[in-house]
């Protein structure tokens, strides 16, 4: 545990937070910063950094009614500091001594003496701070609630508008916990059973999801790439909302489909599974370094039959010509704001914006309007996102009506999910279903 609690750990994890700061992205600078980590001291790393950006705007509210001290006047490596202490305080099992003095100790290795000297002084303040009495005393109710989980006031108001107030809470708080880890099965090599005895043996505890085929539950901590079957492609990391857009695509042997969005190939490698490697899957994505994480995944999962293209098929006339109503099946998983996803990725507390979900729904458009040319007459067209956003679900079916499509009801859904399908679209949520939240339809022209 010593390792745990040292200040190199604590110094690694205020430099991501100052690089986030500028650019507000979190994983790529931990990848960066924690390569060649040791695995439980890059697992700590990853804690408290992806744990103070997640309660970012409380703790900033927290330091500053705490102590007085405004911190956009900190320069980056004492603010981000104090962030992390308030976190490790208020959110972790680190003891307070601990969480002071080696943060301490990182300020002075990155900076110097002095600065080290205020944030011991300043954060003593922290030590034993009530944030709830103090939120409560917030009087404007969505300043309170958005300060509470975090959140911006914006999204929260936007959330009680599409859901009621009553759901608002529950949203918030299955937003902010961190999400369980899911393997998918690979059926190309091995079989539900199979994978967990061979996981069990290994002493590693898991069980079956309750209802959605294909999917196992690993509790406890674990390093991913050390799970037994990891390297031989006995399973996919997969959140049980992602796999479904492919299940409820239902895909068939011998038939050609499409996967729309298809890197880094979660839903790709899932259709193949679900053939074993029976269909002819043509996948497509604008974006080339994403696709080359494709193309390993699949040679890791033993994917073939399977047909790589960097395009954008709203664009891609030469594209649409060579498949002019060709497929059989259509999955479009759509780039979006990703809001749905915001448990697995607390930085997109920070980065989103109307504007965003807006120019993300109009390339949603572009995607469903090109996608009639070639789909099948009669051929299924399988809808999603990864979003909380109206926009970006119920009005692009809406949308989708206008051009012509007509919906389908999803044949294999699960008895425990079908109350949740109406009017052609079925939304899944962290709080209610223990998953991302996404938005599924699925159509026909």
């Amino acid at each position: 545990m010593k390792k745990l609690t040292g200040w190199s750990e604590r110094a690694k994890a205020i430099k991501i937070l100052t690089l986030f700061e500028k650019d507000k992205k979190l994983r790529e600078h931990l990848e960066k910063e924690t390569s060649g980590v040791d695995p439980q001291d890059r697992a700590f790393i990853r804690e408290i950094t992806a744990g103070t950006v997640r309660y970012l705007k409380l703790l900033d509210f927290s330091v500053e009614r705490a102590t007085g001290k405004k911190l956009k006047k900190q320069c980056p490596i004492v603010r981000n500091a104090l962030r992390l202490i308030a976190y490790q305080l208020f959110f972790t099992g680190v003891p307070p001594y601990a969480a002071v003095n080696e943060t301490v100790e990182a300020v002075k290795r990155l900076l110097n003496r002095k600065s080290a000297g205020f944030v011991n002084a300043v954060s003593k303040k922290l030590v034993g701070f009530d944030y709830k009495r103090e939120v409560k005393r917030i009087e404007d109710y969505y300043e309170r609630i958005s300060t509470l989980y975090s959140f911006e006031t914006w999204m929260v108001k936007r959330w009680e508008n599409f859901y009621g107030k009553e759901e608002l809470q529950p949203l918030l708080e299955g937003l902010n916990r961190v999400a369980p880890l899911f393997l998918r099965v690979n059926r190309i090599k091995i079989d539900q059973k199979e994978l967990i005895k061979v996981l069990r043996e290994r002493k590693i505890e898991v069980e079956p999801h309750p209802f959605i085929p294909d999917m196992i539950r690993v509790k406890g901590r674990v390093l991913i790439e050390e799970l037994p079957g990891y390297k031989e492609g006995y399973f996919y990391i997969q959140d049980p909302a992602s796999y479904l857009a492919a299940y409820l695509l239902e895909p068939k042997p011998g038939e050609l489909i499409l996967d729309v969005g298809a890197a880094p190939g979660g839903k790709t490698t899932a259709i193949a599974s679900l053939t074993k490697n029976g269909a002819k899957i043509v996948a497509v994505d604008v974006n080339p370094e994403r696709m080359n994480l494709l193309k390993k995944n699949a040679e890791r999962l033993g994917v073939e039959n399977l047909e790589l293209v960097v395009t954008d098929i709203s664009k891609d006339e030469d594209f649409i010509k060579r498949y002019y109503k060709s497929f059989d099946r259509i999955l479009i998983d759509a780039p979006c704001s990703a809001t749905g996803v915001i448990r697995r990725h607390p930085e997109g507390k920070w980065n989103k914006s109307i504007e965003l979900i807006k120019h993300n729904q109009k390339v949603q458009c572009r995607l469903i309007r090109a996608a009639k040319d070639l789909l099948k007459e009669g051929g299924k067209l399988l809808f999603s996102v990864c979003s909380l956003e109206r926009e970006e679900g119920e009005n692009n079916l809406e949308f989708a009506l206008k051009e012509g499509f007509k919906t389908l009801p999803f044949n294999n859904l699960p008895k425990e999910l079908k109350h949740q399908f109406k009017d052609g679209g079925l939304r899944l949520f962290p709080h209610k279903n223990d998953t991302d939240g996404f938005f599924y339809t699925k159509l026909t022209c």
